[in-house]
């Protein structure tokens, strides 16, 4: 029970959005779900393209599932590789783990080079793979918060022991 209330003060420090951007309604809509399921403090939000997406970044994500093969629509919407490195450069604390049907290893270290967290192949184990992603985004912003309040507590810790000095000094001295 803990872990799980530790995991939703970590998504409610970081506005709780989830982004999922797929243009398959069908494995949209079932990762949607899904994500409600397992993070049910989250905001989700749903995206059948990338240019979608971007448009809402100033929304400050902490997670984001982006399909590799966007196709969308309209014949130059862009794909997932782009949306990726746009979602960096805008959002570089975002984490982004890519989805897509390709178990391509050249693929798998395109979106890795440009800053995924991880990359799920859709399948069978596609869900328990997520589920396990998602658990591994989560543990990451835990230590990294607390990483930064003990930076903050040691902060404090410093400018009292100066204080203290100085007090002793003027007092002592």
């Amino acid at each position: 029970m803990e872990n799980k209330e530790n995991e939703e003060q970590v998504i409610s420090k970081r506005d709780g959005y989830v982004f999922v951007v797929d243009d398959d309604i069908v494995f949209l809509t079932m990762i949607e779900e899904e994500i409600k399921r397992f993070l049910p403090n989250a905001k989700v939000l749903s995206f059948k393209t990338g240019e979608t997406c971007l448009e809402n970044i100033q929304l400050n994500p902490f997670l984001i599932l982006l399909d590799y093969n966007l196709s969308g629509d309209e014949k130059d919407s862009i794909n997932g590789l782009r949306v990726l490195k746009e979602i960096k450069k805008s959002s570089p604390t975002t984490e982004v783990l890519m989805l897509s049907g390709i178990d391509d290893l050249k693929v798998v270290v395109s979106s890795m080079k440009y800053g995924a967290f991880d990359y799920i192949v859709k399948g069978e184990n596609a869900l328990n793979n997520l589920r396990s992603k998602i658990g591994h985004v989560v543990r990451k912003m835990r230590m990294q918060d607390d990483s930064v309040e003990k930076k903050q507590f040691n902060w404090f810790l410093k400018w009292i022991t100066i204080g203290i000095l100085v007090i002793a000094s003027i007092c002592y001295g």
